[in-house]
């Protein structure tokens, strides 16, 4: 993608977050998404969920990259597919003939919506009449979107679909650490205008090492998770997806508790601008395993096979 289609497109993303956040698929179609995305797929998702991610918005365009990575056509006419994405410690599973779902939607689904659950390397199709109706997450971020969707089924009830589910996630994961990255550099824009503006005994606040050096590492950390992302791409293998979203994850943690500091008090109440991005960073990190659970993960793994991934053209 050259610089001009990207400005472009950056525009253009931006005012349908602006403006129609809830129908940012209907305004992407608009915009002749699916020929942005066939022309350069890496750099056109990038581009969206890093943009979302400044935005501090949500939406369902998650589904929609992990579907089409899943290589396979799910659903029926007339019938809008949600996913059940995995999020914090909540966990699909298959017990006996019984297919016990625990995960959130990022939208409200109608009654007419299909489920697509994975579970273990099986996904399956279940049509939300035949289920209990999902629930809206409250709390922590009401403004989330999510809605829990939580059910215990017989299998028979479910139609199993053959795909490639693994793809599909390393898809989430790579879209999520880039909305990550966005959500960060958000967070990092307001503090560094912060602390130039804020005084205290007669200069910016700014003006110290200790807050300087602090944000200074949250940039870092953030510039590495993009990288991360890039060879993640390149690589189009999910170990290097989930690698690449665990260090969004941590950046993201590593940033908002900087931020969060160097704003004070100011920035941990309901009507400063930062606390809906820390609050979005929590659920987006949530997302497929917080930080610390993938990251154990990846070091079990990483022990258990001692064997370190080789690189992309290695």
């Amino acid at each position: 993608m050259d610089a001009d289609t990207r400005e472009l497109l950056t525009g253009s993303i931006r005012a349908l977050l602006d403006t129609r956040p809830t129908e940012l698929s209907a305004g992407l179609a608009e915009l002749g998404w699916e020929d942005v995305v066939s022309d350069d797929e890496a750099a056109a998702i990038e581009l969206l969920f890093t943009e979302q991610g400044k935005a501090g918005v949500a939406s369902n365009a998650l589904d929609s990259v992990a579907l089409a990575a899943a290589g396979v056509e799910l659903g029926a006419p007339g019938h809008q597919l949600f996913v059940v994405h995995p999020f914090a410690s909540a966990v699909n599973s298959l017990v006996g003939e019984r297919l016990r779902v625990d995960g959130v939607a990022l939208s409200e689904p109608p009654e007419s919506a299909i489920y697509v659950v994975a579970v273990d390397e099986a996904v399956y199709e279940v049509t939300a009449t035949e289920v209990t109706p999902a629930t809206s997450v409250r709390g922590f971020d009401p403004a989330s979107g999510l809605h829990r969707v939580e059910f215990d089924v017989d299998v028979g009830d479910a139609r199993s679909r053959k795909c490639e589910w693994d793809l599909a996630v390393a898809a989430a994961q790579r879209a999520l650490a880039s909305e990550l990255i966005g959500s960060g550099n958000a967070m990092l824009d307001i503090a560094v205008e912060h602390v130039g503006v804020r005084k205290q005994f007669g200069r910016p606040i700014g003006a110290n090492q200790s807050p300087r050096h602090r944000l200074a590492d949250a940039y870092v950390q953030l510039a590495a998770a993009e990288e991360l992302v890039r060879v993640a791409w390149d690589s189009d293998r999910p170990w290097d997806a989930t690698v690449a979203k665990t260090y969004a994850g941590y950046a993201a943690d590593v940033t908002s508790r900087a931020c969060l500091q160097v704003c004070g008090a100011m920035g941990l109440t309901a009507e400063h601008t930062l606390g809906s991005y820390v609050k979005r960073s929590r659920i987006l990190d949530a997302l497929y395993g917080r930080w610390q659970h993938t990251m154990r993960a990846v070091g079990e793994q990483l022990l258990a096979s001692r064997v370190i991934p080789r690189g992309v053209g290695v």
